[in-house]
């Protein structure tokens, strides 16, 4: 640890400790607002303040930590809450994900960091990164903790799995910087992960321009789905590739299988319940999908022979031979980073439109892709 890191964490540390003699012990009454399809974070409201509930356990049920945001006086609530003056005007965004929310609220002018601009193909942030106007805090393993201190934002928004006390790093949590977690990539469906954008909204006291935009994505969504509704003689799909020595294939219950049965596809590991991704064996994948009608989201594959070149046993599945190969890559960096990534997550509608064009184009005749491209 240098110097400079040394002597400006115990000035946070003192600040800060001075601000923490106040806590709370009290716990008083609040009202629930009403999430559609979230399950992974609650909102609750309280006189002049918002309680945000992550729920990081595989029960939704238990409350693993709670942020109380503020707009002037420190409320009454409970002493282990991390308490945050809201609307925050500086934030170091540890993921394109988030920045991308907070440009749907028209909030990206209070980007001051971010992790890598390798991940990002957002015009406006790499140009600010390039300019100096923008730091990234996370260009090698681990945030930069010494940058963060002298950036001094008022909120870091990072990911975890629901608990700061293990998600974030001790050194950051005791400077006093304002942290907040999402879990987003815990939830299953695509509505319930776009809905997060009302999570990210209160930091900024836009819950209504919030819940506006995700009322038109669900409407978008919605009627998307009915398209596919009463279809009949589904396309079998096969989704990624072999990384390493496995083959990690997502669930039933996952983000993609529910946007793959939306689109009318029908999904190989439809009947596998458990959650995350399984890593099997090219002979368990291909024994199980090698028939399979169409092929989707290929790692950072650009034609069939780069595919080939991976492995010549690819050319074996019935998708390869028919030329039904697609890949959420339309759009990539310098680094063959796509803005599916950065950008699909929160726009769930386009995923679902430009996957309803691959299985039944009939279906969207004059559609043009979003983030999806055919592999030739």
């Amino acid at each position: 640890m240098d110097k400079m890191f040394f002597i400006l964490l115990i000035v946070f540390s003192v600040f800060f400790g001075c601000q923490s003699s106040d806590a709370i012990e009290e716990k008083i009454a609040t009202s629930s607002v009403n999430l559609s399809y979230a399950k992974k974070f609650r909102i609750k409201k309280m006189n002049d303040a918002t309680i945000l509930e992550l729920l990081g356990d595989k029960s939704n049920a238990r409350v693993t930590a709670t942020f109380v945001l503020y707009k002037n006086q420190k409320p009454a609530y409970v002493k282990d809450a991390y308490y945050i003056k809201i609307p925050v005007k500086k934030v170091a965004s540890m993921s394109s994900i988030y920045t991308t929310m907070l440009f749907k609220l028209k909030s990206e002018q209070s980007v001051v960091a971010i992790d890598n601009a390798d991940y990002y193909t957002n015009p406006f942030i790499l140009n600010k990164v390039q300019s100096h106007e923008i730091v990234e805090l996370s260009r090698a393993s681990g945030i930069n903790l010494e940058k963060t201190l002298m950036l001094n934002p008022d909120l870091l928004l990072t990911f975890g799995m629901g608990n700061p006390k293990s998600d974030v790093d001790e050194k950051l949590m005791i400077t006093g910087i304002p942290v907040a977690i999402s879990i987003d990539h815990l939830e299953e469906t695509p509505l319930a992960r776009a809905e997060w954008i009302k999570f990210f909204a209160c930091f900024f006291d836009k819950e209504k321009l919030a819940d506006s935009l995700f009322r038109q994505t669900e409407k978008r969504y919605i009627q998307l789905k009915s398209l596919t509704h009463q279809v009949i003689n589904k396309p079998k799909v096969l989704t990624e590739i072999k990384y390493g020595d496995a083959w990690y294939i997502p669930s039933s219950k996952s983000y993609v299988a529910h946007l793959i049965n939306d689109a009318g596809g029908d999904y190989f590991w439809k009947d596998d319940a458990k959650s995350g991704s399984t890593p099997l064996s090219f002979e368990i994948v291909y024994t199980k999908a090698k028939d399979c009608d169409v092929w989707l989201n290929l790692y950072n594959i650009n034609s069939k022979k780069d595919l080939k070149s991976f492995d010549e046993r690819y050319e074996l599945f019935k998708a390869y031979q028919k030329n039904q190969l697609y890949n959420n890559n339309k759009i990539q960096n310098a680094f063959g980073y796509s803005n599916y990534w950065e950008t699909g997550m929160i726009n769930p509608d386009d995923v679902l439109a430009d996957l309803i064009a691959i299985f039944w184009p009939d279906k969207l005749p004059n559609h043009q892709f979003t983030y999806y491209k055919k592999i030739e």
